[in-house]
Order: C-alpha cells, then structure tokens, then sequence
C-alpha cells in the first residue's frame, strides 16, 4: 500500500482568517497547499530529472493519493499502473512513459548533490548541495549525519543543541555558513522530513562524488566542471529548454552566475537562435561566444 511506504504524517498548524488559510508552518512536503511545489522541485532537472511530471499532473497524483513524497513515484513505476492511467489526461502510454522515465532514473542513479538539492532544504540550492555532497562523498554518510542530528535533537531538545551541532560537516566547509547549517539542523528535526529523504535513497541509486577533506574548500572540487567560476551570459533561444534551465545547466557545471546582461566581468556568452545584439556586443568586447549547439554537447558529454 503506497500510503503506508510514505514519510509519517505531520499535523502542520495554519493560521485562518474569516476561512481563508493564510500560512502552513510546516515543512513545504508536508503541508498539502504547499505539496505541489515541494515536488515540482524534487523532481526537477537540477533535482532527480523526472521529466514529463507537470504540476498539473502531480496534483492529480498527490489528490489520488498515489504520492505523497518522491519515494512513491519510484515504487509505483514497478506497480500495476491502472490507477494512473485511468486518471484524466493519462492514459496507458503516458502513465507507461512515466514509469520508464522513472524506473531509468532509479537505475541510472542521480549524483550526491543532486539528491540533496531534490530534498527542498531551505537555503540548499545548487550550489551548496555541491559543497555538502563534496565534504560527504555519498549518501550514506550524509544522513548518518542527519540521522545522528535527528536522534540527539528528539532526545535533548532545542535548548541543547550547540554541542552536537558539529556532527554536520565537523568544523566546517567554506561556503557552507551558519544560516546554512541551522537549515539542516532543522531538517534533520523533522522525523517525516527525515524518513522521506531515507526513504528516496533506498528507492533510487545515489551516485558517490569526489570528497574534499573537511575545514577545506568543498568548491575545489568543481574546479574541473566546463563551466567553473565563469560568468555566463545566455542570448536567444536555446533548443528545448527555456531560458532558466539553460542557466540552472550552467550553474550545475561550475557557472559562477548567470545574469541576463553582458558586462565586463562576463567570461562566456551563449548565443542561440536570433540572439545577435548581445553576441556581437561580446565579441566587440572580446569575450567567448559558443553556439547553442556546442553549449548542448558540453551539458551532455558532462551529464552523469
């Protein structure tokens, strides 16, 4: 029963006025309003990559009761698929298509840091999920740590949290900060938050990453990415995809940024389809300038 594989419920708290929901405290995977996005993220291209999910179809699947946090789409991929194909808009071909897209990404496996951005932590974007996955490794010593946090912080309470907060990342990493760590440190207190992320790793294979030791510079370990540290300026249309996950592609292999004007601290400008002004204002200022097509086969050569 899917129900019973999900993370433990919580009674996320509200606020009301003149019956009008106004805030869910709980965590976004938790609070049924807020369900939707927590996936939407989770199943991203930054994230585990499950294309083909729209909102509108997650919020089919959460309101049937089929999902409920990312875990179950992977179990119902390798179940009888009735009940999402006789959903509106499905249909037996794209309910058989959505579980080949999930049963190859559960098989294919999904780097470290991607797994950890797919968690929704507050403050943990692209980039720091990189940072944590580097001065981890793999998945197994990640939440070991977020396990031991958990247990400590059930058993000794808010008041007492100073002495074990060293149990994530030991003395550091640079760029990962305090705001960032106290985001895990709430994760890890959240039990259902907790079994979910479990939960997703036993579902799907993680794939290890290069580790860096511990008090030095995680981000060392992006030096090697396509993109490192560069700022890259995208103009035109680039095939398939839209102008924010062009630049989330860049971010994942090494971007420093991504701004939408060229300046004079742009390294690199990716010209697309009708983007001529900004392509020739680059190369009058002398910076790089790749075609669409050779930014498609630098993501795809360096794809995991």
């Amino acid at each position: 029963d899917i129900a019973d594989r999900a993370a433990p419920k919580s009674e996320p708290s509200t606020e009301k006025e003149s019956g009008r929901v106004l805030r869910c405290s709980a965590p976004q995977l938790l609070c049924p309003p807020r369900a939707v996005g927590a996936l939407t993220h989770a199943f991203s291209r930054p994230g585990l990559d499950v294309t083909g999910l729209s909102e509108a179809r997650l919020q089919q699947l959460i309101e049937e009761g089929l999902i409920q946090v990312p875990a179950d789409l992977f179990h119902i991929a390798n179940e009888d698929l009735e009940p999402i194909a006789s959903l509106p808009g499905w249909g037996e071909k794209s309910s058989e298509k959505l579980a080949m897209v999930a049963k190859d990404v559960a098989s294919r496996g999904v780097p470290l840091s991607r797994f950890i951005y797919s968690l929704g932590i507050r403050h943990i974007g692209t980039h720091t999920s990189k940072l944590i996955a580097a001065a981890y490794g793999n998945a197994d010593a990640f939440l070991a740590d977020i396990d031991k946090v958990s247990q400590v912080a059930q058993a000794e309470g808010e008041a007492e949290q100073e002495h074990f907060r060293a149990l994530i990342l030991d003395d550091g990493v640079k760029g990962i900060g305090p705001v960032m760590i106290d985001s895990l440190i709430l994760f890890s207190r959240n039990e259902a938050l907790v079994q979910a992320a479990k939960n997703l790793r036993q579902a799907i294979k993680v794939l290890d990453e290069p580790t860096t030791k511990t008090g030095s510079t995680a981000s060392s370990s992006l030096t090697n990415l396509p993109f490192s540290e560069l700022t890259v300026v995208f103009t035109g249309a680039i095939p398939n995809m839209s102008r924010p996950e062009a630049q989330q592609l860049a971010l994942d292999l090494g971007a420093k940024k991504t701004p939408g004007s060229i300046s004079k601290s742009t390294d690199l400008v990716v010209e697309g389809e009708k983007g001529g002004k900004k392509a020739q204002q680059a190369r009058d200022m002398e910076i790089r300038v790749i075609g669409a097509d050779n930014f498609l086969r630098i993501v795809n050569d360096n794809r995991q």
